[in-house]
This record gives C-alpha cells, structure tokens and sequence, in this order.
C-alpha cells in the first residue's frame, strides 16, 4: 500500500488543496464561454440562474466525485470498483476516459493562446493597428484561419505539443512539487489579472454600456426555458462538476477534509472568475467597438472569433492596448493550464492505481494526448466534433455518479462521509443530487435535439466526422465504442486495481 503523504502525493494545506481544484475549474468556459452567455442570454437574469444551477446541480455533483475520492482513496475506476464491485468498474473507467478524451483536444486551446502570447510579445498588435479597425481585422482573421483552421494546421500542432510537454513535465513533479505548488502561483495569478483588467476597462469611455447590459434584469427572462438549459449548461461546463477531477484530487485530501464546503467554495470560486471575465470582455467590446450594433455582432461570433479575432483587434486600437492585451492571454493562459494538468493527473492517477509508477503514468498519458489531440489541432473541424461528443459525455459521466450514488446510498454517504467533516453541513444541498435523473434528462435531450435539427433527415449519420461534426450519430457512435472498449477490459482493470492509498 501506498501512503501517499510520505511520498509527497497529499495536498501540504487546505489552501494548496483549494488552488488546486479551483485551478481545475476556472478554465477557458469561464473567460470566454461565460461572457458570450451573459451576452446571448439578455444579462443578469442568466447570471442569477447561473447561481440556482451552481446549487443544484455543481455543489451535489462536485460533492459526489469528491466524496468517492476521500472515501476509497483512488481515483475513477478504483472508487468505483470499490464503492459498486467490480463489474462496475468500467463506469469508473468511462468516467475518467471522457474527460482523458477532452484533455486531448483541450490542450490544442492552451497551444493558441501561447501562440497569441508570443504574437504580442513580438509586436503583432503593432502591425494591426498600422491598418486600421477594418484592416485589422482582415489581418486577425486572415492570421487566425493560416494559423488555427485550415487543414493540415501544422503551426497549430507544434504548439499544441509544447503545451502537452509543459503540462506533462508539472504532473511528473507530483503533487506537491508539480501539481499544488504551480497552482498557488496560477490561481491567484488568474483573479489578480482579471481584477486589474476590469478596473482598466471600467476606465475606458463607453465600458458603463456593457456592464449596464450585463447586469439589466428582466424578469420576463425567468420563464424562457433557453435561460435556464443554457445556465445548467454553464454550472455543468464550467465548474467541472462530472468531470472526474474533483475526485482525483480527493484522492490527495486530508482525513478530515470538508468536503460540502470545499465544493461550495470551488464552485463559487469559479461562477466569481466566471464574472470578473464577463466584466473584462463585455465592458470592452461595448467600449471598444464603433456602435452597439458592432458590439452585439462580435459577441455572437463565437469563443474563437472573439478571443483570437475581434478583441485581438480591440485591444490593438485602444490605448494601452498591448498591455490589456497581453494581462488577458495571461489570464487565460494560466486557467486553460490548470485545467490541462488537472486532465493529465486524471489520467495519470488511474494508471497508478494499477501499479504503474508517477513517470509512467505520466508519459504514457501525455503522448495519447499528442497521438489523439493531434488530429483536432490539425484539424479544427475534428476539434469542435471532439468538443461536442465528449463534453456532452459530460452529462453521461454526471449520471454515472448520481448513479453510483443512488447505488451505495445517498443518505448512507452524508451520514458516514459528508456530514461529520462539514462545517456548513447543509443537507439539503447534497440531498439536490436526487434531481439530477430529471435535470438530465432536460438538458441532454435539449443538446440531442438541437444536433437533431441540425441535420435534418442525416442526423443519424456519423462518417466522415469533418462532415457530420455535430450529429447524434457520430457521438453515440463514439460513446458505444469507448463503452464497448472499457466493457471488454473490465475484468482485466479490476484485476490489477489493487493499489488503494492511504493517509498515514
């Protein structure tokens, strides 16, 4: 047995454990995603449902995963081994595999924004502004589409693998040498540049138009229901709940970690990024931009046309720009990083349950990253296919643990595991679990009937996957074959999970 606090695998402090998993959390889907929501869906009644989702549905979720960490002391396939028997660990298996399949396709995000990183650095906001509003903007997108989506991406690639490497090289330090001590200098780097780019935009003429947008509520907005899917959507995406994560990280926790308020706290933590980046980008676009109208057209062109595109051509056109310019990359370089190491150590953590030393589950995870991430980084089309199976697996993985929760006891886990760490003890939040069937159910099946509209009489239809990018048929294909794989090998994964840990 392996007692993971002698050997540097345990969290040293609540707060290097806190940075860690809010570090997980606040990703790209806050600094880019958030913002584009807020703006779509009228402002601030989407954020207050955003709140309501964060209590029903991240808060029981994030407390699920991280009370089957804590619990077994071994990560996705282990705990579930152990908390169902072993004819369910390939449940286990899927879970963790669905968010290894994001982490190959995530890292390609990392790898553009340290190839805009570089671009600022070398004086590319100069070149843009020498053109004007509308040449700059010819000169991003052209820039953007050379460098990110015209197949074979190449240039894309290569910075796809150096972020793949510097994310491998922070997991094979371990947990407190790697993992903890690169998140407490991240985290906080994060807030701090978000924070002083809200105060420098709130400066900029014009910025008070966006945060009156973001903030207008009207209460008709309640009873659309596109309100409330896109706001669960969000507390799903975002926050990392059902991503597995959380509990990998458990596994590291302390004896007497709390574990409802750590998931209250991370998920507040990440919904407060989520809006200091919706206070950054609004004010901005409406600052920057020539008319409200051009303002509302660069928030609906998607996460990419906005980030790499429209404000790269913003930032170059306002006065100390380059600087803004370069604290955002910075921002977002450093949550797309936390969220990337927290998918390699996923990976990692399962394979050293069955045996396999940190260096070997390290590397082994990285280059199936650089096998299977190369094609979405060569291949934008490939990209947002990948994007679009696996991150609605999410909801599958979701129901998984509410399963293995309904299936071990979902009062039994509050009164043995929950409740005598809690300092908030709030019952009633983790009973929330229970309406996670029913939540399901809505939100999955208002993504598969959207995809259903989309390809009308093809929607079925799965091959090639740069045609059919969206299709219900291309993600249940996917999803039968990694179930197909994981069903088969069950019995040889519960064989070899024998390396439960333990806190000495």
């Amino acid at each position: 047995m392996a007692e993971i606090k002698k050997s540097g695998e345990q969290f040293t402090s609540r707060w290097g454990l806190l940075c860690t998993i809010i570090g997980m959390a606040v990703g790209t889907g806050n600094i880019w995603r958030f913002p584009r929501e807020v703006a779509a869906m009228g402002g601030g009644a989407f954020i207050i449902a955003t709140f309501i989702a964060i209590i029903i549905w991240a808060v029981p979720l994030i407390t699920a995963e991280s009370v089957f960490g804590k619990k077994t002391r071994m990560a996705n396939a282990g705990a579930f081994k152990v908390m169902l028997g072993e004819k369910m660990t390939w449940l286990g298996a899927f879970a963790g595999m669905v968010c290894i399949m994001i982490g190959a396709y995530y890292g390609v995000v990392l790898g553009w924004v340290m190839r805009y990183i570089y671009l600022i650095a070398t004086g590319f906001l100069s070149q843009v502004r020498v053109l004007g509003a509308a040449g700059g903007v010819e000169l991003t997108t052209r820039v953007w589409i050379d460098f990110a989506t015209t197949a074979p991406a190449w240039g894309a690639v290569f910075w796809f693998w150096a972020a793949v490497v510097i994310a491998g090289l922070i997991i094979w330090r371990g947990v407190q040498g790697g993992l903890e001590k690169c998140n407490k200098i991240m985290v906080p780097a994060v807030f701090i540049l978000l924070i002083v780019l809200v105060f420098r935009v709130a400066m900029l003429p014009g910025a008070a138009e966006g945060f009156k947008y973001m903030f207008n509520i009207n209460w008709a907005d309640f009873g659309d229901p596109r309100i409330w899917l896109h706001a669960f959507t969000q507390a799903a995406w975002s926050t990392g709940a059902g991503w597995g994560m959380f509990h990998v990280f458990f596994v590291y926790s302390a004896k007497n970690e709390d574990v409802q308020l750590n998931a209250f706290t991370v998920a507040f933590g990440d919904t407060s990024a989520a809006l200091l980046a919706a206070m950054v980008v609004l004010p901005a676009v409406y600052a920057l931009a020539p008319s409200a109208e051009a303002a509302e057209g660069i928030m609906r062109s998607g996460a990419n046309g906005l980030t790499f595109i429209n404000l790269t051509n913003l930032f170059a056109h306002t006065p100390g720009g380059t600087i803004l310019a370069a604290l955002f990359f910075l921002a977002l370089f450093s949550a797309a990083l936390s969220s990337l190491i927290a998918m390699v150590e996923l990976g990692c953590r399962n394979l050293m349950d069955m045996g396999w030393t940190r260096g070997q589950g390290t590397l082994a995870v990285s280059l199936f990253f650089l096998v299977v991430g190369s094609f979405s980084a060569a291949n934008n089309n490939i990209f947002e296919n990948q994007d679009m199976v696996w991150g609605v697996g999410l909801l599958i993985v979701g129901l998984a643990y509410w399963f293995a929760c309904w299936k071990y006891g979902i009062d039994k886990l509050w009164e043995e595991d929950i409740a005598p760490c809690s300092d908030i003890n709030v019952k009633w939040m983790w009973s929330c679990i229970r309406l996670f069937p029913i939540l399901f159910l809505a939100i999955f099946g208002w993504w598969v009937g959207q995809a259903v509209t989309w390809y009308p009489g093809e929607w079925f239809k799965f091959w090639p996957i740069t045609t059919y990018v969206y299709t219900p048929g291309v993600m249940v294909v996917q999803w039968a074959i990694m179930f197909a794989i994981l069903i088969g090998l069950n019995k040889a994964m519960a064989k070899r999970l024998v390396h439960a840990n333990k806190i000495d």
